[in-house]
């Protein structure tokens, strides 16, 4: 006598493999939504530089949503990167797509490692229309249509923590992240960015100003290490 049941019975045969296509079909489901939320909503990216640190350290992850590309002064930025990257049109479409279905975790034709070409995380110090210089690692910034001088954490609402020891000797003040710079005026669609490492991060000291359009996102929260946990 035949024991498997769905040998026999058309209709459960027929029900099986309904239950089966429809499992199948709410995992892709699922998956498609995650891979849409995490590519053009919010997405998690790890921090692999000391340059943000020490609010930011090195090995922490952050949530960043690509909505948000309009920041405000004091924001942690997710940046694209200032080389330009002579690939064809083509190749740049497989990356975005190869990009959308993996979550981000694979982007052929890429560069990297080559330095300067990876997206990095910096914060905004200046806005467009600012003056500012920088005197021995400390910012100073008059808006649009001020008439004085004020530290950067006078003329920005955000709290944060930037590192500005004092040079080791014999360090070349010029090497690398100038300590001072002249003064300098943004444009309408600049931005002036900054590591919170002031000592050893490459940001806007060396690349100058950042347009609006390197801008992928802005961070959110620092959601691991769990002991450090913090909306940004």
């Amino acid at each position: 006598m035949e024991k498997n049941i769905y040998a026999i019975s058309y209709k459960l045969k027929r029900e099986l493999h309904h239950k089966i296509l429809s499992t199948v079909g709410i995992v892709l489901l699922f998956f498609l939504v995650v891979s849409f939320l995490m590519s053009f909503i919010i997405f998690p990216i790890e921090n692999k530089s000391d340059s943000m640190s020490p609010d930011l350290p090195s090995g922490s992850y952050e949530f960043v949503s690509p909505l948000m590309t309009n920041p405000e002064r004091g924001d942690v930025i997710l940046m694209s990167n200032y080389k330009n990257e002579n690939i064809g049109s083509f190749k740049r479409f497989l990356r975005t797509l190869a990009s959308f279905i993996s979550l981000r975790k694979w982007q052929p034709f890429e560069t990297y490692p080559t330095a300067g070409t990876r997206p990095v995380l910096r914060r905004v110090v200046g806005m467009p229309g600012d003056t500012i210089y920088i005197d021995r690692y400390v910012v100073f910034i008059k808006g649009a249509g001020d008439n004085h001088f004020l530290t950067e954490f006078e003329v920005s609402d955000s709290k944060y923590n930037a590192k500005i020891l004092v040079p080791p000797t014999g360090w070349d003040p010029d090497f690398g992240a100038k300590s001072s710079i002249q003064q300098i005026t943004l444009g309408a669609d600049e931005y002036f960015v900054l590591g919170d490492d002031r000592l050893s991060a490459a940001d806007s000291r060396v690349w100058g100003p950042v347009k609006h359009s390197q801008i992928l996102g802005k961070a959110l929260v620092l959601y691991f290490p769990f002991n450090k946990f913090k909306f940004l």
